[in-house]
């Protein structure tokens, strides 16, 4: 009888301890599932922060893109102008030289080989 007794005894702590762990595994069961639904939830609004920055970035993107074709557009034109300007420069540089050569040259020559070269070039 008290075999029994502490069979029986033995078996209600032991359906205890059952009891208590099946208890402790369902409440770490549900805490491992909030952990998870949390980390989604964590990811998914990561996912849409990163979503809005690629957004963000793709306008600055093409805004700047756009900014440097006006940029090269008005770098060609620049570019046009100034070589016109260097024609042009070369051309004033030209008629500087040959005014100095014909200063030079009515120097040399003097007022008489002037009026005769004048008279010259009428023919």
């Amino acid at each position: 009888m008290l075999f029994k007794l502490l069979k029986k005894s033995s078996n209600v702590t032991i359906d205890e301890k059952k009891r208590k762990r099946m208890i402790s595994n369902r409440e770490s069961a549900r805490r491992s599932r909030m952990r998870r639904q949390k980390n989604i939830e964590d990811l998914i609004n990561e996912k849409a922060e990163l979503e809005e920055k690629i957004n963000d970035d793709y306008h600055k993107c093409r805004e700047k893109w756009q900014i440097l074709l006006v940029l090269e557009s008005e770098n060609e034109v620049l570019r046009d102008k100034k070589m016109g300007l260097i024609s042009y420069l070369k051309f004033l540089n030209q008629i500087l030289v040959d005014y100095k050569e014909t200063e030079d040259s009515n120097h040399v020559h003097g007022p008489a080989q002037q009026v005769k070269a004048c008279e010259m070039s009428k023919f």
